[in-house]
């Protein structure tokens, strides 16, 4: 939680330094706020402590049933990618098969939030909420993909929008798990 509450304040931080890149007709993405030296600070700061808080999480999944090891998995995949693109964001400028890099880990970090999403959601019985942030999430990854193959212009929005609801989506699926293995530590306690 305290890493995504970081990564929103560091991206607002960035935004009111530059609120251009997300004003302008031609929306751009959050990368751009990596390539300029008034948000370069604040764009890593968001999405370095995302990544460090989210591995930090992921440590706490290690053992255990097939779900926490998934769970975990889908924590350091997630890492990993946001990790990728924080450093292919210095990079992707210089050249074409560097921005076709960096926006291939944009497509991967997709995947990887569309699929966990829908994991997660599956692990519970449905509920308005949780259909709510399924939707809001593929709505965003959606809408993103249409912004890379440029039938759109609003990939921060759709960036903004995915993260907060697979964030959503992941908090409330960790802190199910803890309360639940809790339960279930106390019943083979009583059992014993």
């Amino acid at each position: 939680m305290r890493g995504e509450v970081l990564f929103l304040f560091f991206t607002a931080v960035s935004v009111a330094l530059h609120p251009g890149f997300v004003l302008q007709r031609d929306e751009g993405g959050m990368s751009n706020y990596g390539l300029h030296v008034k948000t370069a600070v604040p764009y890593t700061l968001a999405l370095a402590l995302l990544v460090l808080y989210s591995a930090r999480a992921a440590s706490l999944y290690g053992g255990g049933d097939g779900r926490l090891r998934r769970l975990r998995q889908l924590i350091l995949s997630y890492s990993a990618v946001v990790f990728s693109i924080l450093l292919s964001t210095y990079f992707y400028s210089l050249n074409e098969a560097l921005k076709d890099l960096h926006f291939s880990l944009g497509t991967a970090l997709i995947v990887v939030v569309g699929v966990g999403s829908i994991w997660m959601y599956r692990l519970w019985p449905p509920t308005l909420e949780t259909r709510s942030l399924l939707a809001a999430q593929l709505t965003g990854d959606v809408l993103a993909l249409l912004t890379v193959v440029g039938t759109l212009h609003l990939l921060f929005l759709t960036e903004i929008l995915s993260n907060v609801a697979f964030a959503a989506l992941l908090i409330r699926t960790c802190r199910r798990v803890a309360i639940e293995d809790a339960h279930l530590a106390q019943s083979k306690d009583a059992t014993s």
